[in-house]
């Protein structure tokens, strides 16, 4: 549930709280308590504790994914009956089984106040892996950063009346850097009324015994936002000491409307050992 993850703290607070309005409710209704058996088929008191925490959770987490998604309810239906089907349960017999909770109240607020225990324990374990997504995150933002060589704007918008060169041009000196090749990567995505031909990415090499070599990327023609990947210098020996080329190159008398974004250009360190605190 990957969807869920940033959201996972929220869900358990709604849950805590749906839970704890039940377990009131329950509380005014102990005079009422009936003190018959627990049928031998049903859950025990903490199997259906750790139960309704499975159901609450899915029950929120299924509110919030129809709030961010659209057309996806056969897919949280099968969520929540997955959750049910964990436990054995079908949802007929476990609409019995709170039926009969809800007929001996005491009982049910003890098991609500367990499932808010599990619940709490739940939520401390969302936020230790929010933190470490997060600080992960972090870490790879840092050492993207680190081994940058891209200083231009990392997103263009280009049509004809630009009066730059469509082409997006670039020139990147590399002499004083120490690596084992470099990786250039950025979105494309070409628009309605763009009429350009075999439009490529395309990158001149200069390595340091003074040869060069020319490698070209050819842009698919889509208007899905496809992304676009070239490795560098990667199986060769030779230090790279300059890279110049453009990010679409094609005819400019051809009419463009092209987007390009999350331009991303970095180099790949000696051994890949590249340290960032």
């Amino acid at each position: 549930m990957d969807i869920n993850l940033r959201l996972g703290v929220k869900f358990i607070l709604v849950m805590k709280n749906k839970i704890i309005l039940v377990a009131a409710f329950f509380s005014v209704l102990l005079l009422a308590c009936n003190l018959d058996s627990l049928p031998n088929e049903f859950p025990n008191e903490v199997e259906f504790a750790q139960i309704l925490a499975d159901v609450h959770f899915a029950e929120a987490a299924i509110n919030q994914i129809r709030i961010k998604e659209r057309g996806v309810d056969s897919a949280v239906n099968n969520y929540y009956h997955h959750v049910l089907a964990k436990h054995n349960l079908t949802q007929e017999k476990f609409d019995t089984i709170v039926s009969w909770y809800s007929s001996h109240p005491q009982i049910y607020q003890d098991v609500y106040e367990d499932a808010i225990a599990l619940l709490s324990e739940r939520e401390a374990e969302w936020e230790r892996e929010v933190k470490q997504i997060k600080a992960e995150e972090e870490r790879v933002k840092k050492v993207k950063e680190a081994r940058n060589v891209w200083k231009n704007k990392k997103n263009y918008f280009i049509n004809l009346k630009d009066t730059f060169d469509r082409r997006i041009p670039f020139d990147i000196v590399l002499d004083t850097i120490e690596a084992d090749g470099y990786r250039l990567s950025a979105y494309y995505q070409f628009l309605k009324g763009s009429m350009i031909k075999d439009p490529s990415l395309e990158i001149l090499t200069l390595y340091a015994d003074s040869t060069l070599d020319t490698i070209s990327y050819k842009l698919p023609i889509t208007h899905i936002n496809t992304k676009a990947e070239l490795m560098i210098g990667v199986d060769k020996e030779l230090k790279i000491l300059r890279m110049q080329g453009f990010l679409v190159n094609h005819d400019t008398t051809k009419e463009i409307r092209t987007r390009i974004k999350d331009i991303e250009f970095e180099y790949i360190p000696k051994e890949d050992t590249i340290s960032v605190q």
